[in-house]
């Protein structure tokens, strides 16, 4: 059975996923190949076209093949219930907060959805009898944060956990709490667009004049220079009858507005955006972002405590884009007792796989059988392709021992690299395949590719390490392979690696063993070998844009930027 999952036309982050008899071929984000962050240009949320064509291409499949499309969003008559006063006054609010009928952006996004596949795969591709080769009854619909859901529980390998979905908004629900016993997965608690974390939190990020949906990690980043002030931005939830407790959104609306009419916060905050490399002068801004990521964290952390009174399962799974806050999960996974799945695709690229997974057992009866190891189910490049590449780009390149070189130049030369081999990761972390290394031994080295990547100089990066080394250094309970869970660098190690600790002495680890990545791994050991630091420093290959996802992308960004050198596949360039 051939499925191809799809993200929802309404929402960012467009990705497409193909599921063959339950076994993930691939996973690609749009962005990557039109060059859109977050598949948005201007206004208009392009679909994932280029990302379901790299899907088929991988399985060597055409659009007749596919068996179904699903989609991880419910369909309009689900939506408009849930936007009923009925459904609303169910919930525990009153019927005047909600109104009947579809939401505007819903209904263009169900017909945007077929009209687009049936434009692009029936009119366009007809069989010999000139018969459409795709028909509109192979779409399917899942709701939106049971496929967030899936996408987490699923590949976890779990065999029973609790679960946490959260986000903004997706098909009037914005949080699920509940837990899977093997067989099912069962809410308990729920949350809608009233009361949602993540608009919750896209009002503080845009309180402090960033751009909402994308720069929410500045706001978990500056966090760590304030301190919590509920005299500034008071705490305010509702409490369901089940004990859980979720944001007054509307009320956070009002507060947020009252703070952006002062105007001594609007000359602070203007002093800030403009203030120079080391300056953070207003106490009032350091104290917002504080403030609510604490609200974020003490809400969500209660809620996780609040499950476990419905069931006892020592394991936890995260999706939805809101839990790809690092230190948010950090504190999380120090009271879980079993074991913590993260969806490195945690936001709503997840849906496609999610929703492919529910398309699955809908056919089957039975949830496919996957284990999600490492993040690496995007666009793969041949040697020749590479080759060809660098030829036309006209690079000098020596062929080399990718291990060897890269410890060498981290080391040796101290260099800034570009690092590009495999298939692209799914997510928003860099994970070693589409990564910008460089040695964390040395302090200054934060601030030159905070530079390099015209990135603001209070923010962090981050460290990659073999999972063996990651106790000896932090204070982690758990493996760390997508980069998602803040820990503590344990004291002695804080001046060895002290370009990738953060101003409250924290880090955002990724674990790697041979298995995952044999080519970093290895250099990790070599690095050791002269440094007595099995460390990396890891971001992402990108500057003011989507990862690199091509050889021909990794070398313009390469040559348009300080970078040192690059290193694609077993090719070595240096400027």
């Amino acid at each position: 059975m051939v499925i191809l999952g799809i993200t929802p036309l309404l929402s960012y982050n467009q990705a497409a996923c193909l599921l063959i008899d339950g076994d993930l071929i691939s996973w690609s984000e749009e962005e990557r190949y039109n060059r859109f962050k977050f598949s948005k240009d201007g206004d208009k949320i392009l679909p994932p076209k280029n990302a379901a064509t790299n899907c088929l291409k991988v399985a060597n499949l055409k659009p007749e093949d596919i068996d179904f499309v699903s989609v991880g969003f419910s369909r309009l008559d689900e939506i408009s219930r849930r936007h009923s006063p009925r459904f609303a006054k169910k919930s525990g609010y009153n019927d005047t907060d909600w109104c009947g009928g579809y939401p505007q952006d819903v209904l263009d996004s169900e017909y945007g959805t077929i009209n687009w596949l049936m434009n692009e795969w029936s009119i366009e591709h007809l069989d010999g009898n000139n018969r459409p080769r795709f028909k509109p009854y192979k779409i399917e619909w899942f709701d939106h944060h049971t496929s967030h859901v899936a996408s987490s529980v699923i590949p976890s390998g779990f065999t029973d956990t609790n679960y946490m979905s959260i986000d903004g908004d997706g098909g009037g629900i914005s949080s699920l709490f509940g837990f899977w016993d093997g067989l099912e997965m069962k809410t308990v608690s729920f949350s809608n667009a009233l009361t949602s974390f993540g608009l919750f939190y896209e009002q503080v990020t845009n309180a402090l004049a960033f751009d909402t949906h994308g720069c929410e990690g500045k706001t978990m980043g500056l966090a760590c220079y304030g301190k919590v002030d509920y005299d500034l931005l008071p705490m305010r939830y509702r409490e369901d009858d089940l004990g859980f407790r979720y944001p007054f959104t509307n009320n956070y609306n009002e507060i947020v507005a009252n703070i952006l009419d002062d105007d001594d916060f609007q000359k602070e905050l203007k002093d800030f955006h403009e203030a120079g490399e080391g300056k953070l002068p207003s106490e009032k801004i350091l104290n917002l972002a504080a403030t609510g990521q604490d609200i974020f964290e003490t809400l969500v952390i209660h809620n996780y405590e609040n499950l476990l009174k419905y069931n006892d399962s020592k394991n936890l799974c995260l999706s939805g884009g809101s839990m790809l806050n690092c230190t948010t999960n950090g504190k999380l996974e120090k009271k879980v007792k079993g074991d913590i799945f993260i969806q490195p695709a945690a936001h709503d690229s997840g849906v496609a796989f999610g929703s492919a997974i529910l398309s699955h057992k809908k056919h089957t009866n039975e949830f496919p059988s996957l284990s999600m190891n490492n993040a690496y189910h995007g666009s793969y490049y041949t040697d020749k392709e590479i080759l060809d590449a660098l030829d036309r780009n006209g690079m000098i390149y020596d062929v080399v021992d990718p291990s060897d070189a890269l410890a060498h130049c981290l080391y040796e030369w101290d260099c800034v690299m570009g690092y590009f081999n495999g298939k692209s990761e799914v997510g928003p972390r860099a994970l070693c395949n589409r990564s910008i290394l460089a040695n964390p031994t040395k302090l200054e080295n934060l601030q030159r590719v905070n530079r390099i990547k015209k990135r603001e100089w209070w923010r962090p990066l981050a460290p990659v390490m073999p999972e063996e080394f990651l106790f000896e250094i932090t204070n982690a309970k758990h493996k760390s392979p997508f980069m998602l869970m803040a820990s503590e660098v344990k004291e002695e190690w804080r001046n060895k690696i002290p370009a990738v600790v953060h101003v409250d002495n924290s880090c955002r680890p990724q674990t790697i063993n041979r298995s995952q990545n044999k080519i970093i791994y290895d250099a990790l050991h070599k690095f050791r070998q002269k440094t007595e630091v099995p460390v990396f420093m890891n971001t992402s290959f990108n500057v003011n844009e989507p990862l690199v996802n091509s050889p021909d992308q990794a070398i313009k960004t390469f040559l348009e930027n300080d970078i040192d050198g690059l290193l694609i596949s077993k090719y070595l360039i240096m400027k």
